[in-house]
C-alpha cells in the first residue's frame, strides 16, 4: 500500500472541474481515497480507485470522470465493480455528451454530461443522508461499447 494521494490532486481537467464544482457547493470530497478489489471476467483481480469520493451519511458516491473515449476500457471495470459491491454505493459517471450513448447502463448508477459538473455536485449535496437514493432513469436500449 503506497502513500495516500494529495487531498485534491487531480489527474485530468474534468476531475479538476468536478473538484472545483464541489468546492463551490461546500461539498467535502476526497480523491482516490478508497480502494476496491474487482474480479474481472478473466478471473483476474484488479484494483479500482475511484477518482472522486463524496459521502452523504451512509451513502457513498463515487464519481468517475471519463474525459474521452480512450478511457472507455475502464467501463468493464466499472460494470464488474457495480456487480460485486454494495448497493449503498452510487457510481456516478461523467462523460462527454457524444460519448454518453456508448456508456452501457451496467457501468453506472447515474450518468451526467461532463459539461454539467455542477449538476453532479448539486445532486450529491441535495441527497438526504438518511433517505433513500432515488432511481436514476437509464436508457432502455443502448449500443454500448
Amino acid at each position: 500500500m503506497g502513500p495516500a494521494p494529495a487531498r485534491h490532486e487531480t489527474r485530468s481537467a474534468l476531475e479538476a472541474s468536478v473538484c472545483e464544482a464541489m468546492r463551490r457547493q461546500n461539498m467535502v470530497h476526497e480523491h482516490r481515497s478508497l480502494r476496491f478489489r474487482v474480479t474481472m471476467a478473466s478471473g483476474e483481480t484488479v484494483e479500482y480507485r475511484p477518482d472522486v469520493v463524496a459521502r452523504r451519511g451512509p451513502i457513498l458516491f463515487l464519481i468517475e470522470p471519463l474525459a474521452d473515449a480512450a478511457e472507455a476500457s475502464r467501463l468493464e471495470l466499472l460494470e464488474r465493480f457495480l456487480d460485486q459491491h454494495s448497493p449503498e454505493i452510487v457510481l456516478v459517471v461523467l462523460a462527454a455528451k457524444d460519448m454518453m450513448a456508448r456508456v452501457p447502463a451496467e457501468a453506472y448508477d447515474e450518468l451526467y454530461d461532463a459539461a454539467d459538473v455542477a449538476a453532479v455536485a448539486r445532486r450529491i449535496r441535495l441527497q438526504d443522508p438518511g433517505g433513500i437514493v432515488c432511481p436514476f432513469p437509464k436508457p432502455r436500449s443502448g449500443a454500448g461499447l
